[in-house]
């Protein structure tokens, strides 16, 4: 067995990040215990039928070459988040508009935090990144057989090091 990994990388750094502000949890579903819906890397809950809301911070490749003046790298996050309709005790759509509305209130909380264009250093548990910034406007879509559930997908291209 190889040694576990006990240091932040950038998406558990993300996380921690995130998780430290309030109006970023409080747009998400969370656990019986009260844990937020917000996973690394993958979707660890079935969002269809709750209502709710979840998102997943992984990695997505990078957004520029290498650097090869010091030790700065340059990966691109991926934003993605699950939005279920508010349902009646039958888990009948309610308003099928108001979801479109939550989503795009769910990405703007993330969005507020994430997407930083003037720059600075910030630490993000151990990692220390100097910008983030929205690459494009997300992608919103009813994921298919998903009785009603949104998806939104964002990328941002951090600056890391």
């Amino acid at each position: 067995m190889s040694t576990p990994v006990n240091t932040d990388d950038l998406v558990q750094g993300a996380v921690i990040n995130l998780l430290l502000q309030p109006g970023v949890v409080a747009v998400l579903g969370a656990t019986p215990a009260g844990s937020p819906w917000l996973f690394q890397h993958t979707l660890y809950v079935a969002v269809e039928g709750t209502s709710s809301t979840a998102a997943v911070i992984r990695r997505a490749g990078g957004w520029a070459g290498a650097n090869e003046h010091n030790t700065m790298s340059f990966p691109r996050l991926s934003l993605e988040l699950y939005c279920d309709p508010q349902r009646d005790s039958g888990k009948n759509i309610t308003d099928p508009g108001e979801v479109w509305r939550r989503i795009d209130a769910a990405y703007q909380a993330f969005d507020r935090v994430l997407h930083r264009p003037q720059g600075g250093e910030q630490w993000w548990g151990e990692i220390r990144t100097s910008s983030c910034s929205r690459l494009a406007e997300p992608t919103m879509y009813a994921v298919p057989d998903g009785n009603g559930l949104l998806r939104a997908q964002v990328f941002y291209a951090v600056e890391q090091g």
